[in-house]
């Protein structure tokens, strides 16, 4: 195997991993949220545009860090 292989494995498995634990973060302060002294609300259509985004780019970060693990 060359080395430019197992290194985009390495950072495909970083990414991974790095990701996994933004979800479990997320999820987390989803069920308990901080108390804050400043805490602005959201308008709801302003929540789900953010959600959206961010789930969307979970999902690419997952797909993307599993194809430099798998194609390489």
């Amino acid at each position: 195997m060359l080395l430019s292989t197992i290194l985009v494995k390495i950072v495909g498995g970083i990414f991974l991993v790095w990701t996994i634990f933004s979800i479990y973060k997320h999820f987390k302060s989803i069920k308990n949220p901080a108390k804050s002294t400043k805490e602005t609300k959201q308008s709801s259509s302003e929540q789900f545009l953010n959600n959206a985004l961010l789930y969307l780019w979970l999902t690419f970060m997952i797909v993307f860090s599993v194809g430099m693990i798998v194609n390489n």
